[in-house]
Parts: structure tokens; C-alpha cells; sequence
């Protein structure tokens, strides 16, 4: 078996190729599924779908070098050039001999020496190019042409006169058409595919040059360049060539042809390089010693603007477990090549488009592959995804609860996970209105959390008192020992944020929660504030109603309760507390049975009560310094998991925006993490960039979807709740200017309303006008209709001296705001003009030919009609 050094797709059958060593193999592709075609053929597998059928062999030609396929016709019977160590050409094929006038075909240059490369000119198939070693002064490259015929004189044309060539009487040509480069050497050449009178070669081992053979005195262009190696030409950018030398790859354009525009260094030295023919900016790289193909997606390089760096994108096609020795792209298929491995083994692989997803705003998945474009809408019966949650969450209104905060929860009862963010806020805005009633020194805000209440210091101290057990008719149960309690300002405060009530309050609580239907948790409540006789009672009540039968069994255990620790009570209710499944009753037990120190059954079961309710339940029973090691796990637990229970402990501080986003990270829910920092506003955490990114992202959402209200909407209470940081970030960007000093005729206006004189001003009772620039003084332009001067206090002084709660009493109605053309810039008054345009195309200015009513579409034309009364704009 000959040994296979190179591989060569055919230019002209998109099925067949031809490898070469020794001897030249000629190949035939077929799919998997005519294996039929084949059998008893030797046939080689290429990849999963195609195999490589051996079709014939040309084996007469001995010492061959180089070997360049017949880029013309296919009436040439797979015409192959080959080259030979002592120069000379050979144009050979794999049928029988006499089969086409080229095969037999034989050039030799004056002198012996080893054929470099050949490469047929795409253009003008009957020209090849020969590359030479150096022999003293003689030429390295020639260009031969293969219609010249041993024995026949050329035609007398100019044409034939200048490319003549002769024949020597044995029948080979021996004088090309066109020598070049006497006494060089050469590397390397390509032809232009678009300009076939002109090639890139490789010269002396620091030239590339360009030549004409229009104008063969001289070359083209040149570089001073070692990278004078494995020249190609890109066929998509006829500007564009690669060139290599050792481990070096450079690119080229040839309009900047001073320096490469892009290098790559690879670690070994580069074999072959090549531009893939179907793909813009693909350009292939063989290493030695290396069995894969590393592939440079050149996307985008700059033109004269070195400090930019150029887009690539570097991949490696894996094509063996030996080293790879060539490849070879296919000349239609898109993104194939065929590569061959030292061992013979060849393999057909196609290169897959890296793909890039995009999510449209209407919830399709869409992704690229080369040419082709995919299109997928989400199946109905799916979970729906966060972005679907959303959208169905704007449409019932979540999130513009601003009175009962609380409600936005309701809307969407499905999502459990969503309730304690937005009880909490609820709580908040509740604390900070108790707290100015009372007027108490704790800092208290609607970003406060348990954590911050708790830290900060107050004229009470903590105080831990003993309480007794109590009956349904408040009597001591004496039977039973005291509980140890704790109470201060900070934990009151920190109950309410829980959504406790404080002792004094405790039945009116009891009662809201049987209201609610939470029966149990009142059940649990009653007991942690020793009130057992309450706690039997509800249980008792509560068994009386259909689904609830169990509680009566339930309120029998917990009215058998006895403090020794050795008892059949407490071997019973070990038994029956797995059986139970309701968090609250599964806590009522443990607080009776649990350590009265530490009550680790109920504050460390994730499965229990409720975040706010084991906090709240903690802050009664714990000490200052367990009380604080409990919030700092729990709420680092809270943060780690991005649970937004834990917002209670921590609230809109830095660690609470942690929380968030990693909660924003684990869902995708940017719309619950933007609402949750403006209901908190105004807060530190206003100007933090993770917040404001929220934010803003929300906004640019619902501007895609286009929600133009939901997202007005959601601006009014952005900016309602924080009207210093809205002034801030939301400064004018479009305004008014002056004809003569081009300031803003309202943002000028400082200086306080009295001084301003009179000529700047007319006003009224009712309606004050200004009429200058503030700036200059110089009259504001004409309404083109009523011909008085334009002018509004709006931006003035006056205007900020209104009350801002003041939003019925406008100093300027829609009627009189300034309105222009955008093409001729005449305008006026609003209503003016407008009732100018319902019986006018033209532009009421005498001597304007401009249409300014045909500028709109009529729809918005006759939308704008409707003007807004006076006063209520």
C-alpha cells in the first residue's frame, strides 16, 4: 500500500477525490444508504453517512512530488498535473491512455531541478504556474500553457506573439509562456480568482509579490515578509490572502499591503493552511505533530484603526488520535473538508456553525446554523417560562398594588415563594407609620429588616421575665413551671415586622388569624404566649368543622401535658408527632417537649413554621447573644439560597441586595427583584448599580413587549417613591432653546420670580405668561396663527414654587404648549395649530410652501385633534 501524504478534493465532481504518496488513488463518495453500490468494492468509511470507494490508480508515473487536479471541464476525464523532483510535468489522468489531447503531456525547464508547487489558474484553465528551486540565475517560476501541441507552430496574433512558446523535437515543451524570478527562489503562489492576469507568489524568503502578466517587467506589489509559505488566496475577499512561516500565520489586504492586518502564533510549526470556499473569513491551520485542524472564524478586522483589536474566534476540529498530514475543503459543500492521518486513514467531516440562541421578545427560540435559520414556539402544555410568568403577571396587575402593598401577592396566589417579600413590605410601610405616631427613636424605614432592628441601641434594655401558663379564663395553671420570656423595644418592633401582635393585642390577632382560616397557627401562637387554655379551645372549635376532625385528638394530648421528663405523655406525643404533617402542630409539640434553652426542634426545621414565624417565635425566647447568632445563620442561609423570605431579616441593605440577586440568578425573575427595591425606595441602596440594573432591565423588557403604560406605570411609582433620585438620574434631555442665545428658555430661569422685570412677563389673575428669554431677553418667536409671542412659566421659578401635591391647577394647559414643524420649523400655540391643520395642509406662514399636515400619518394626525381641557393636562 502506497503511503498517503496529501489529499485533494476535485474541483468539478463534488463526489470524488484523489489522494498521493507514491502513487496517485482516485476516490468516489457515496452515502450509507446506497451501500448497496458498492459491494464487493473496496470501500473505506469516511464518516457516519458516506464511504469512500476506491476507483482506480495511476501508478506509471515513479518520483513524484506534487500533483494539482484540472480545474476546467470535466470532458478532461479527471486531467491531474503532476510534478517531478527533476522539474518536469506530466499531464496524466486514470483512464486509458489516448482518452483526452492533454493526457501525455510533458513540460521541462531548461535545467534539472525539483519541482516546488504547481498551481492551475482558476480563470484560465489552460495556464499552470510552476514553482522551481534556485539554480544560479535561471527563473523560479513559470507559467506554461497546456494547449500548446508538439510539432505546431503558434498563431500570428499579437496574443500568440507574446506568449509564445516552443517545442523541442522530442515532443516536450521545453520554453514556457512567461518567466519570472531569475535567479530567487520561491515558497509559495495563488492566482487571483476574480483577476486572472494577476498571482500572488512567495519569493526569496522575505518578499511576497504580486505580479500582472499583463506587465511581467515588473512586479505589481510587494512586502518584506519571511511568511512566504502556503500563499492562498480567501474566495470570498479577493483582497485577502494567508501566508505562513514556521509557527506564524499571517493575514493580508492587499490595499495595506505594508504589514499583515492579523497574525497567529501556533506552538509548533504550520504544515498547510487553507481559506474555506463556501464560508466568508474561515481560514484553516494545520500543525505538525498535531491531530487536529484549528480553524480562525474571522469575523470582523478593522481597516486603519490598529488600536482595535480584530473580532476572531478560535476553534479546533479533532479529526484523529494520530497526527493529521492534510485537509482539503470541499469546493461546494458547505463547511467540509476531508482530512487524511499518517496512517492513510482518511475522514469526511463537516464543520457545525457555532449557534447562537436568541429568545425573541414573543417567547420563540430562535438559533443560526450557516445559511439556515430555525424558528421554535414553545409547546402550550410546557411549564411556562419565567419571561411567560411575567408577562402573565403584568396582565393581572402585579406589582401596581401601591395603597395595600400587600395585595400584590393575591395576584398571583400560585407563587408561594412571592408572599413573604411582599408581606414584609406591607409590614414596613405599617412600622413606619406607628413609628411617626409614636414617635419613637428607633430608625425605622420601608427597607428596614429584623436584622438592622434588632443591632440598634435603644434607652430600653432587654428585659427576660418569668410568665405563667394561663386558662381560657386567664387563671394560672400553677401546676407549671414560669417560661422564660424576653422583651424589649427593638423585639416589639421586630414581632410587628413578623406580623405579630404584641401581648395587649393578642386576641384580636388570635382572631384574625381564625378569620383567615389559619387555625392551627393560631392554635400555635395561643400556646408560645402560654396561653394554653386559648390554644385548647380554638383546636376544640376548630375540630367541630368538616376536615378537621383530628384536632380534637390534638387538643387531648396538649391538655395532658406534664413537665417530668420520664412520662407516658411524652412517649405518646413522640409517637403521634410523626404523624403529623401541619407545621404548627408539628411545632406546638416540640415547644412543649424541646430544650428550654436553645428550642432547636422548632427554629432549625426548614419544614416547620414559616421564616417570619420561627423569627418571630425566637426574638420571644432566645437571649440577646442566641437571638443574634440565629438571625446571622439564618439569614446567611437565606442569602446564600436567594430565598426572599429572607428579605424580613436582612431588608434592602447590601446583604439583602445579595440576596436578590441571587435570587435573580437562580429564577431569572428580574421583575420581582426590580418591584421589591422601588417599594423600598427611598433607601442607600437607591444608587447601587445591581438595583439600578434590575430596573432598568425591567423597563427595557417591558418597552420590548411594548407595554408602554405598564412600564409609564411602573416609572410613577419608581419616582413617587423616590422623587430625590428621579431628579437625579432623570435630568431633561430635549428643550426649548432660544433663536438668539441658544440657552433653554425654561432650564435658564433661576433666578428668583420677583426680579424678574416686567418687559420678561405679562400676567394675569389666572394666567401668567412669559414671553422673553430669560437668557437674553430677546422676545420668544410668534405663534403663527394668533401672531403673539409663544411663552409658558412651565421650568420657571413660579412653576417650582407650586406645590407639587398641587397636580390639578396646571400653569400651563396642553392648549397653549409650543409646537413646530420639524421641516420648515413654524408653529404655535398647540390648539392653534391644530385647529390651523383641520382645514389646512399647508403651513399657516405667508410665503411657506411646506405641507406640514402630510408630514403625519392621518391616524395621528386626527389622534392629536382631541386636545386635553385646560387645567387637566
Amino acid at each position: 500500500m502506497s503511503t498517503v501524504t496529501k489529499i485533494l478534493w476535485s474541483p468539478t465532481q463534488k463526489d470524488q477525490f484523489l489522494t498521493y504518496g507514491s502513487m496517485v488513488n482516485l476516490y468516489k463518495v457515496i452515502k450509507c444508504s446506497d451501500s448497496d453500490a458498492f459491494k464487493g468494492s473496496q470501500a473505506t468509511r469516511l464518516s457516519d453517512d458516506t464511504y469512500g470507494i476506491h476507483v482506480a490508480v495511476n501508478s506509471g508515473i515513479q518520483y513524484l512530488k506534487t500533483v494539482a487536479w484540472y480545474p476546467g471541464r470535466d470532458d478532461q476525464d479527471n486531467l491531474i498535473a503532476v510534478g517531478q523532483p527533476n522539474g518536469k510535468i506530466i499531464l496524466t489522468s486514470f483512464g486509458q491512455p489516448g482518452g483526452s489531447d492533454y493526457i501525455g503531456k510533458e513540460f521541462s525547464p531548461k535545467h534539472t531541478r525539483s519541482c516546488v508547487y504547481l498551481a492551475w489558474n482558476p480563470v484560465e484553465t489552460n495556464l499552470i504556474a510552476e514553482g522551481l528551486e534556485k539554480y544560479r540565475s535561471d527563473p523560479c517560476i513559470l507559467i506554461w500553457d497546456i494547449n500548446s501541441k508538439p510539432g505546431n507552430e503558434l498563431s500570428s496574433t499579437l496574443e500568440r506573439q507574446r506568449y509564445s512558446s516552443s517545442v523541442s523535437e522530442s515532443g516536450v515543451i521545453t520554453k514556457p509562456i512567461i518567466e519570472l524570478g531569475p535567479g530567487d527562489t520561491t515558497g509559495s503562489l495563488a492566482w487571483f480568482h476574480k483577476d486572472s492576469k494577476t498571482f500572488a507568489a512567495g519569493m526569496g524568503s522575505k518578499y511576497i509579490k504580486i505580479f500582472d502578466l499583463r506587465e511581467t517587467s515588473r512586479q505589481h506589489m510587494t512586502t518584506n515578509t519571511k511568511s512566504v509559505y502556503g500563499i492562498c488566496m480567501d474566495p470570498k475577499n479577493d483582497y485577502r490572502l494567508a501566508s505562513f512561516h514556521e509557527n506564524q500565520v499571517s493575514v493580508w489586504d492587499i490595499r495595506t499591503f505594508d504589514k499583515p492586518i492579523m497574525t497567529f502564533s501556533e506552538i509548533k510549526p504550520v504544515v498547510q493552511i487553507g481559506w474555506c470556499p463556501t464560508r466568508m473569513g474561515f481560514l484553516a491551520v494545520l500543525v505538525k505533530d498535531t491531530s487536529a485542524v484549528k480553524l480562525y472564524d474571522i469575523r470582523h478586522i478593522p481597516m486603519g484603526a490598529d488600536e482595535l483589536d480584530p473580532a476572531i474566534i478560535e476553534r479546533n476540529v479533532h479529526c484523529y488520535a494520530n497526527q493529521c498530514m492534510a485537509f482539503s475543503w470541499h469546493p461546494t459543500d458547505e463547511n467540509r473538508m476531508l482530512t487524511v492521518s499518517q496512517s492513510g486513514a482518511m475522514k469526511d467531516i463537516t464543520v457545525h456553525e457555532r449557534i447562537p440562541v436568541m429568545w425573541s421578545s414573543q417567547f420563540h427560540l430562535s438559533w443560526a446554523c450557516g445559511k439556515k435559520m430555525v424558528d421554535v414556539t414553545p409547546n402550550s402544555n410546557q411549564a411556562l417560562d419565567i419571561s411567560q410568568r411575567i408577562q402573565q403577571r403584568i396582565a393581572r396587575g402585579y406589582g401596581t398594588q401601591t395603597v395595600n402593598v400587600e395585595h400584590n401577592a393575591h395576584v398571583v396566589n400560585e407563587e408561594l415563594h412571592l408572599r413573604g417579600m411582599w408581606r414584609w413590605l406591607s409590614l414596613t410601610r405599617q412600622l413606619v407609620e406607628d413609628s411617626r405616631k409614636s414617635q419613637t427613636k428607633i430608625n425605622i424605614s420601608r427597607c428596614t429588616g429584623v436584622k438592622s432592628l434588632l443591632q440598634q441601641e435603644s434607652d430600653t434594655s432587654n428585659n427576660a421575665s418569668y410568665w405563667p401558663w394561663q386558662e381560657i379564663d386567664g387563671n394560672i395553671l400553677s401546676n407549671l413551671k414560669k417560661m422564660k420570656m424576653y422583651s424589649s423595644e427593638e423585639r416589639r418592633r421586630a414581632l410587628q415586622l413578623c406580623g405579630w401582635k404584641n401581648k395587649e393585642m393578642l386576641d384580636v390577632f388570635l382572631d384574625e388569624l381564625q378569620t383567615k382560616t389559619e387555625y392551627t397557627k393560631a392554635a400555635a401562637v395561643a400556646l408560645f404566649n402560654l396561653k394554653m387554655g386559648k390554644s385548647i379551645q380554638i383546636l376544640s372549635k376548630t375540630a367541630a368543622k368538616q376536615g378537621y376532625e383530628n384536632l380534637s385528638s390534638v387538643a387531648m394530648a396538649i391538655a395532658g401535658y406534664t413537665e417530668e421528663q420520664q412520662t407516658m405523655w411524652r412517649r405518646t406525643c413522640g409517637s403521634l408527632l410523626q404523624t403529623l404533617h401541619d407545621p404548627y402542630l408539628r411545632a406546638m409539640f416540640c415547644f412543649l417537649a424541646s430544650d428550654k434553652e436553645t428550642y432547636d426542634e422548632i427554629l432549625n426545621d426548614q419544614e416547620c413554621m414559616t421564616v417570619a414565624d420561627r423569627l418571630a417565635f425566637a426574638c420571644m425566647y432566645l437571649s440577646d447573644q442566641k437571638l443574634k447568632e440565629y438571625v446571622d445563620s439564618l439569614s446567611s442561609t437565606m442569602k446564600d439560597e436567594g430565598c426572599l423570605d429572607g428579605l424580613l431579616l436582612t431588608g434592602l441593605t447590601q446583604e439583602g441586595v445579595e440576596l436578590l440577586q441571587n435570587y435573580v440568578d437562580r429564577t431569572g425573575d428580574v421583575q420581582t427583584a426590580a418591584l421589591a427595591a422601588v417599594f423600598t425606595f427611598p433607601c442607600d441602596m437607591s444608587n447601587n448599580d445591581r438595583v439600578i440594573t434590575w430596573i432598568e432591565s425591567y423597563r427595557e423588557l417591558l418597552d420590548r413587549w411594548k407595554l408602554w403604560h405598564e412600564r409609564a406605570e411602573f416609572d410613577i411609582i419608581r419616582h413617587s417613591s423616590d422623587s430625590q433620585s428621579s431628579m437625579r438620574h432623570n435630568r431633561p434631555q430635549a428643550y426649548v432653546s432660544c433663536n438668539f442665545c441658544g440657552k433653554s428658555i425654561a432650564c435658564n430661569t433661576q433666578a428668583p420670580f420677583r426680579l424678574m422685570s416686567r418687559s420678561m412677563m405679562s400676567m394675569s389673575a389666572n394666567k401668567p405668561k412669559i414671553s422673553c428669554c430669560p437668557g437674553c431677553r430677546k422676545p420668544l418667536p410668534r405663534c403663527a396663527v394668533c401672531l403673539t409671542n409663544l411663552g409658558t412659566p412651565s421650568g420657571s421659578t413660579l412653576c417650582q414654587q407650586i406645590e407639587h401635591k398641587d397636580l390639578e391647577n396646571k400653569l400651563t394647559p396642553l392648549d397653549d404648549w409650543f409646537t413646530w414643524c420639524q421641516t420648515c420649523r413654524h408653529g404655535g400655540h398647540a390648539s392653534h395649530i391644530t385647529s390651523w391643520f383641520k382645514d389646512h395642509p399647508q403651513c399657516p406662514v405667508t410665503g411657506c410652501d411646506c405641507k406640514c399636515a402630510t408630514l403625519d400619518p392621518i391616524g395621528r394626525l386626527k389622534a392629536s385633534s382631541s386636545l386635553v381641557p385646560a387645567g387637566k393636562a
